[in-house]
């Protein structure tokens, strides 16, 4: 019975590993989401392995123990390899706050204390995903932050994507990204700290839609590498940085997360969810701080709080 139990995860475990290792090859939207979840599936693949040595010794299994171990270690590896890290050097350089979150867009009855919770932040530019409860409080909001894009501004037909400011938003465009939603990426420039800064908010298609993700992903890169200069984007991305696609754009803009990404989704899961919401910057820009907000105030997705240096020139 041991032996049998140990064969039986075995055989579930190598399909897994199986499926992961896709990615090194080709790989394929139909495993996206194993792909984002990929810490998670490995370190589950170490404890079953684990246990099914416990239950069976044999050459076998210490060698797909092996190959668990292996992945987990290089998945660990690619959750901090296109970090740019904060250092000491870096102490002195002027910062400013960003703020994003996905709030849910039938989330209304907690739209009051969403607003208040921007207004509170201390945050110089907020990035809003699914912003339609906060059509009502725009006047309110307007009084911290009096320049903003989406939700009436260049945007006339929806409240979807929204990026508020408290300095002017110049160069503003929207685009819409694929066909499944319009008006999800925002790019405009704004000057914090005495220099010229490119801010983006993004809201990607979920990665299980054919390979929609992907090409929002590479028409997302077309317009960040038309621009000069500092930049960061903020969003919810629905795939954690270490899904395939996500690693080339990384690669293809020049663009770093935050040396460790907090788990936004789903909310109930706390800190052993998946990072899937993102601030990403560009040199001379540094992450010098990323937190992850208390109270997701009825949201399926916890909000970002990053504190921004500028680094150099």
């Amino acid at each position: 019975m041991r032996q049998t139990l140990s064969v039986a995860i075995c055989v579930i475990v190598s399909l897994v590993l199986g499926a992961l290792v896709t990615r090194y090859f080709h790989p394929h939207w139909i495993l996206a989401t194993l792909h984002s979840l990929q810490l998670h599936f490995a370190i589950a693949c170490v404890v079953a392995m684990l246990v099914a040595v416990a239950l069976h010794r044999h050459p076998l299994v210490y060698a797909l123990l092996a190959c668990a171990v292996i992945l987990t270690a290089h998945t660990f590896y690619m959750t901090r390899d296109l970090a740019v890290s904060f250092t000491d050097t870096d102490a002195a350089a002027p910062t400013f706050r960003l703020m994003s979150f996905n709030i849910l867009s039938d989330n209304f009855e907690n739209a009051d204390a969403i607003a208040t919770a921007i207004i509170g932040s201390g945050a110089d530019v907020v990035n809003v995903m699914e912003a339609a409860p906060l059509y009502n409080q725009l006047a309110r909001l307007s009084e911290t932050y009096p320049y903003r894009l989406g939700c009436g501004v260049i945007v006339l037909n929806d409240c979807d994507q929204l990026m508020l400011s408290k300095v002017p938003l110049e160069n503003a465009s929207v685009r819409t990204l694929s066909d499944i939603f319009e008006n999800r990426f925002i790019l405009a420039q704004v000057t914090l700290a005495g220099r010229r800064i490119n801010i983006g908010g993004i809201h990607t298609t979920k990665p299980y839609f054919d390979n929609f993700h992907t090409l929002e992903l590479i028409r997302a890169a077309l317009a960040i590498t038309d621009t000069d200069g500092p930049l960061i984007l903020s969003g919810d991305f629905n795939a954690s940085s270490l899904a395939p696609n996500m690693r080339a754009f990384l690669k293809w803009t020049d663009l770093h997360p935050a040396s460790w990404e907090a788990a936004t989704w789903p909310i109930e899961a706390g800190d052993f969810g998946v990072p899937i919401d993102h601030v990403y910057v560009r040199s001379p820009l540094k992450i010098k701080r990323l937190q992850r907000l208390s109270d997701a105030l009825g949201s399926n997705h916890y909000g970002l709080m990053a504190e921004v240096a500028i680094t150099g020139p």
